[in-house]
């Protein structure tokens, strides 16, 4: 997946507009890793995380979470990445899609403040490792560092 860096890269320079290079950003991460089946990146807004870009076989119905509300909300409260290997022995669990099986967030950190996170769901159970854990928080830092800077 380190890979791919260079790519995130140039997709962020190409695209100077924070919301072309989100959804470039996300097409790239779901059509490169196989197991990434639906890839989302949610900015805060308020009390709210609010879907920006996304990619996967269909839309969700969760464009807008409270934060602390599920597995997204929890990330963002806590401002960690949270993996979960099986989503169905959740209960904080907003259940998007039949498929899934396990989910990582990773959020957005600027400073101190969550201004944002990738959402990555899976059709394979424990799906996400330490590589993607590493991977997905340069991307996330990378997005940061282009379009949130102070």
């Amino acid at each position: 997946m380190r890979k791919l860096l260079p790519r995130v890269r140039g997709l962020i320079t190409e695209h100077p507009e924070s919301g072309a290079g989100m959804q470039a950003v996300v097409t790239l991460l779901r059509s490169r890793v196989a197991h990434y089946n639906w890839v989302g990146i949610y900015l805060v807004q308020g009390d709210k995380l609010v879907l920006e870009a996304w990619d996967g076989p269909e839309a969700t119905g969760h464009v807008s979470i409270d934060i602390g509300q599920g597995i997204c909300g929890l990330a963002a409260r806590k401002k960690e990445t949270v993996v979960v290997d099986d989503v169905h022995s959740q209960d904080e669990y907003l259940a998007c899609f039949p498929e899934t099986k396990s989910e990582i967030v990773v959020p957005m950190l600027r400073g101190e403040e969550c201004i944002g996170e990738i959402d990555i769901d899976s059709d394979t159970p424990s799906a996400f490792g330490k590589d993607d854990r590493e991977f997905l928080e340069e991307v996330a830092q990378l997005l940061v560092s282009a379009y949130f800077s102070l």
